[in-house]
């Protein structure tokens, strides 16, 4: 038996003597365990249970509840407990019925062998082990996948969200393109001109002369560089 969990092992018969009979043995194989003197009491005493209890070994002759309808119930209460249940041969027919209904997955028959019995023990201890450890696996499993479907949901809202933003900002892009070029092209720069000419006073006629004047003479000296560089003779500069 493999030390993991903190086994407790639920004894249900109503004789006493062999209730504490079944305790000490488990006791003496490292098992504790909690006896109770009837169907119904067992019942009561899995519900108020703090956790599932590893395994229940009920007698099958109890007055009031037989072992087979206890066990029955309690695996509506708790079915990951392993349920073994102890009876004489004669008992055959409830031993089939509580087989046949999932309702036990042992029986032990009376007087029991104690090698044998501890084995079966330990096995119950073992697959209860088993079922809870794959009930945390399947826990776990669910958790992660909900955790990665709410991941994969929030990276395509944000995926959508940044696609928006992204074409909202190519649109205002491409408008600022478009009102640049046609600022180059609707520009009307003569007017510009004349229009910083007039704010600065500089609109006067001799004023004009003088830089119309200087601008031609600029122009000559740039178009005469550019002739002589490529083997042209400019005609002097009119005095």
């Amino acid at each position: 038996m493999v030390e993991k969990f903190d086994h407790t092992v639920l004894v249900v018969d109503d004789e006493e003597q062999v209730g504490k009979s079944l305790g000490r043995f488990l006791k003496g194989i490292g098992v504790k365990y909690v006896y109770m003197e009837s169907g119904q009491a067992g019942l009561e005493r899995i519900q108020s249970a703090s956790k599932p209890f590893s395994l229940i070994i009920s007698d099958q002759r109890m007055p009031g509840m037989s072992g087979s309808e206890f066990l029955g119930k309690a695996k509506e209460i708790s079915p990951d407990t392993i349920r073994f249940l102890l009876t004489g041969y004669s008992d055959m027919d409830a031993i089939t019925e509580a087989v046949n209904n999932g309702s036990i997955h042992k029986y032990i028959s009376k007087p029991w062998d104690n090698k044998d019995f501890e084995g079966k023990i330990k096995s119950g201890l073992n697959q209860f082990e088993l079922a809870m450890e794959n009930d945390r696996l399947f826990k776990l499993a669910k958790d992660q996948n909900s955790k990665l479907f709410q991941l994969n949901t929030d990276l395509k809202n944000s995926s959508a969200a940044n696609e928006k933003i992204i074409t909202q900002l190519d649109k205002q892009v491409e408008q600022l393109n478009q009102r640049y070029d046609q600022g180059f092209e609707n520009r009307d720069y003569v007017n510009e001109i004349e229009s910083v000419l007039k704010e600065y006073k500089m609109l006067e006629e001799g004023k004009l002369n003088f830089l119309y004047s200087a601008l031609l003479s600029e122009l000559y000296e740039q178009f005469k560089d550019i002739a002589t560089r490529n083997g042209f003779e400019m005609p002097e500069e009119a005095s």
